[in-house]
C-alpha cells in the first residue's frame, strides 16, 4: 500500500508544480500559498480516513497555558481545531497535533534557516507534561533500536545510564515521542544531496555557539526535491550508536516521498494502533548516507554536543538509494537454546547459562558466547547480569536449508520472510517456534 501511495503523490507533486509554474503568477506570498495549498492537497491524499484527521494551513499552535506558536504553513491534526474569525486560520492544542510542516518553493541556507526556527518554536510552546500510552511505547521502540538495551522504568533513571551521551540522547528522544514530527518540504533548490548536505552543515556551523541546536530540534525530515536529510531516531529510521557516537542525522537521494509517507504513517499507527499491512511486506531495508554524528562533551566545566561531519565521496550519492533484502537473525543451536529460553522464562542469569546447556549437552564460554547473543539484536544484558529480550514478540524457528533464525514477529514481518522464502502461504508460524 505504502508503495501505491507513494507513487500517486509523486504525480500529484508533478502535476501541481505544473500548474503552478504555468498559472503566470509572479506574487511571492500567493506563490507560496499555492505551494502550501499542495502540499495540503498531497497530504490528504497520504492519509487515512475515519481517523478525523485534517490539514490545516497557515494555523497555530497553543499550550493548556493559551501561549501560541508561531504561524505554522501547515498542520496535520486531529479533530478540527478552533476556527480564527474572519479567517481560514485555526488555533490547535498541541497534543491534537500530528505533523507540522514548512514549505518553500525553493529552499536555499536563508529559507532553511527560517525553516529551522519556525520548527523550533514548536519545541519551545510544547510543554511535554502530558506523556500518553502510544508515545511511550514510540520512546521505547526508539530506545530499544538505538542502544540495543532495554529501558530501565526505575527512578532515578541516570544510575542507570552508561554515559551522559546516553544519558542525553533518552531526553530528547522522549521528547521526540511526544512532539508531533517536523518536516522541511522544499520543491526546489539545492541540485544535488551533497550540495544539500553542504548548505545545512554551513548553516549548522554558523550557529554552533546559538541555543536550539541539539539533536531534539532539528527537524525530523528536510526534503529538497529529490533529496533528504533525515533523523534516525527510530520514529521509524534507527540509526544504532556506533562507538559512543550517534549517526542521528542521515541523507538519501531518490525517496523523499516514501521517507514522508513513512514518518507519517508510522506515527499514526502508533497513534491509533494501525494493522502493520499498511507499510506492505516491509521485507526491505533502505540505505541511507551517514551525514551528522553527536555525542556530549564537556568543554571547560560546560557540557555540549559535539558534531561530527562524514565527508563521503560522490560515488556514495547515487540518484536513488539501494535497498537490501530483510532477513531475520541466523542462530546457531547454542543461541536458538537460550533465546528459546527467553521466550518462555523472560530472563537468564548469566551465572545459568551453562547450567541450561546442559539441557542439549552442550557447553560455551559464557563471555564471548554473550557478545555473540547481543550481536543478533535480540537480547540484552540488564544491570542485574540477566539475559533479557529486546523484542515483543521473538520467534525462533528452523528453516529447511537454513537452520535456526529469530526475529520479532509482533508485525508479522517473520512471517511474511518464510512465505516468501517458502513460496507458500503459513496461517501461523508459531507451529514452527521452540519454546
Amino acid at each position: 500500500m505504502i508503495r501505491t501511495v507513494e507513487d500517486l503523490v509523486e504525480s500529484l507533486i508533478e502535476a501541481g508544480r505544473s500548474i503552478i509554474d504555468s498559472s503566470g503568477i509572479t506574487h511571492r506570498p500567493t506563490i507560496g500559498d499555492m505551494y502550501e495549498g499542495l502540499t495540503k492537497s498531497v497530504l490528504e491524499k497520504a492519509v487515512f480516513e475515519g481517523l478525523n484527521l485534517n490539514i490545516v494551513t497557515s494555523s497555530f499552535i497553543e499550550n493548556s497555558k493559551g501561549e501560541k506558536s508561531y504561524e505554522m504553513d501547515v498542520l496535520l491534526i486531529e479533530g478540527e481545531g478552533k476556527k480564527l474569525p474572519f479567517a481560514d486560520k485555526y488555533v490547535v492544542l498541541e497534543e491534537h497535533v500530528i505533523a507540522v510542516f514548512q514549505v518553500k518553493k525553493t529552499l536555499n541556507k536563508q529559507l532553511l534557516s527560517d525553516a529551522y526556527f519556525n520548527l523550533k518554536n514548536v519545541y519551545d510552546v510544547c510543554e511535554l507534561e502530558n506523556e500518553n500510552q502510544y508515545s511511550k511505547r514510540l520512546l521505547r521502540d526508539a530506545y530499544v533500536g538505538i542502544f540495543k538495551t532495554g529501558v530501565h522504568r526505575s527512578k532515578p533513571l541516570r544510575k542507570f545510564f552508561q554515559s551522559t551521551t546516553q544519558e542525553n540522547i533518552f531526553n530528547c528522544i522522549r521528547a521526540e515521542a511526544y512532539l508531533p514530527l517536523r518536516i522541511v518540504i522544499g520543491y526546489r533548490g539545492y541540485n544535488s544531496e551533497k550540495s544539500l548536505r553542504k548548505g545545512f552543515y554551513e548553516f549548522l556551523g554558523e550557529n554552533r555557539f546559538t541555543h536550539g541546536f541539539s539533536p531534539l530540534h532539528f527537524p525530523n525530515l528536510i526534503i529538497n526535491d529529490q533529496f533528504s536529510l533525515l533523523k534516525g531516531n527510530g520514529m521509524p529510521y534507527i540509526s544504532p550508536m556506533d562507538n559512543g557516537k550517534w549517526p542521528f542525522f542521515n541523507s538519501s537521494s531518490g525517496k523523499p516521498i516514501l521517507h514522508l509517507l513513512e514518518l507519517i504513517w508510522s506515527r499514526l499507527s502508533y497513534r491509533f494502533n494501525l494493522d502493520a499491512g499498511i507499510f506492505g511486506d516491509d521485507l526491505e531495508v533502505e540505505s541511507v548516507n551517514r551525514f551528522l554524528s553527536c555525542n556530549m562533551v564537556n568543554v571547560k566545566g560546560q557540557r555540549g554536543w559535539n558534531y561530527e561531519y562524514t565527508d563521503l565521496p560522490k560515488s556514495d550519492f547515487t540518484s536513488t538509494m539501494p535497498t537490501r533484502p530483510w532477513e531475520p537473525a541466523s542462530l546457531t543451536i547454542e543461541q536458538h537454546h537460550v533465546i528459546a529460553y527467553l521466550c518462555k522464562y523472560s530472563f537468564l542469569r548469566l551465572t545459568k547459562i551453562n547450567a541450561w546447556m546442559s539441557e542439549i549437552g552442550k557447553e560455551v564460554e559464557v563471555e564471548p558466547f554473550v557478545v555473540s547473543l547481543l550481536e543478533t539484536g535480540l537480547v540484552y544484558v540488564d544491570s542485574q547480569k540477566e539475559l533479557r529480550l529486546l523484542t515483543e514478540n521473538c520467534q525462533c524457528i528452523a528453516v529447511p536449508g537454513l537452520g535456526f533464525v529469530g526475529a520479532d514477529n509482533k508485525t508479522g514481518k517473520l512471517t511474511r520472510w518464510l512465505e516468501k522464502r517458502l513460496g507458500k502461504k503459513i496461517e501461523n508460524v508459531l507451529h514452527l517456534t521452540f519454546k
